[in-house]
């Protein structure tokens, strides 16, 4: 479908350095086309609000990027997340998205001044999702999320976004399924000591904290007083295994070398690989939608009172 390579040709202009990225983050924003976002919205733990600007169909210019805004990638291999630094670039939005989010929060400043630079939401604000919300009972009607699987307490969470959440509203997560954990291609390596998985895992199997089966999910939903509106279980074992590794140990180098040539050069060479590379991802995006079952790594719920 013409629609599902626009997506992904914008989304691969925005994380061209890393295409397994890439091509995750377009299966997301796919999941999310079959839901209607109503206002007022908030995104807890919205990050550099890029993945909630594209979803909601914004595209920026081809000299745009997430790496470009990177000065430094000391201590990649240690975990240290390189998107938390922030320099000013001048970016041009083509196409703003079809709908704008009240307010976002994140607990990082640096991020939520690059999600400013976006013009995606009305409201930003700097807080720990893992604390009570600064925000009052059934205020918003959406509520979207693709980090509550990093916060301490998911219970928590749920009922603090159930309060929030207006009577008729809704509540939008993407949470992993126990295989995917599982599937992560250096997991098996880990109890062992294997010092190369420890480097590409760079801290995500102690941080994601919440990967369960659907009957799981379920239970814990139910617990809290949540309904399950709609589900996709999607992301096969195949592309864990792929995005587990893929050009990662190799990103912070190549971050480096595109961040050291002329901007005319760099985007001459991101526009040839998104013009080469987008019908081989294209045709893998197509295995993934084709086997959206019930035995995959990934959740979307879309959860009502």
């Amino acid at each position: 479908m013409e629609q599902d390579k626009k997506i992904l040709r914008n989304l691969l202009n925005i994380y061209w350095l890393r295409p397994e990225t890439a091509i995750w983050r377009t299966l997301d924003a796919l999941q999310l086309q079959k839901i209607e976002f109503t206002k007022p919205i908030v995104d807890i733990g919205c990050g550099d609000g890029i993945f909630t600007f594209s979803a909601l169909g914004g595209i920026v210019d081809s000299n745009y990027d997430v790496y470009r805004t990177i000065n430094k990638t000391n201590n990649f291999f240690t975990g240290k997340d390189i998107h938390d630094q922030f320099s000013s670039i001048e970016h041009k939005i083509i196409k703003k998205p079809k709908i704008s989010v009240d307010l976002g929060l994140d607990w990082k400043n640096n991020l939520l001044r690059k999600a400013r630079k976006l013009k995606t939401y009305d409201r930003l604000i700097k807080h720990d999702a893992n604390l009570k919300l600064p925000i009052n009972d059934k205020k918003f009607k959406t509520i979207f999320s693709n980090t509550f699987y990093w916060m301490n307490d998911i219970e928590h969470i749920l009922q603090e976004s159930k309060r929030i959440c207006d009577d008729d509203g809704k509540i939008i997560i993407f949470v992993p399924d126990e295989k995917f954990k599982e599937s992560l291609i250096f997991n098996d390596y880990l109890s062992t000591g294997q010092t190369w998985a420890k480097m590409l895992d760079r801290g995500i199997s102690n941080n994601i904290q919440h990967c369960y089966s659907l009957k799981k999910w379920k239970s814990i939903f139910s617990k809290v007083g949540l309904k399950i509106d709609f589900h996709s279980n999607y992301g096969t074992e195949q592309l864990v295994k792929f995005w587990s590794i893929g050009l990662r140990p190799y990103s912070p180098f190549l971050i480096e070398m595109s961040n050291n040539i002329n901007l005319k050069t760099r985007t001459k060479i991101k526009q040839k690989l998104i013009k080469n590379l987008t019908p081989l991802l294209k045709s893998y995006i197509d295995y993934e939608l084709a086997s959206i079952g019930n035995n995959n790594c990934f959740h979307l719920f879309v959860l009502k009172k």
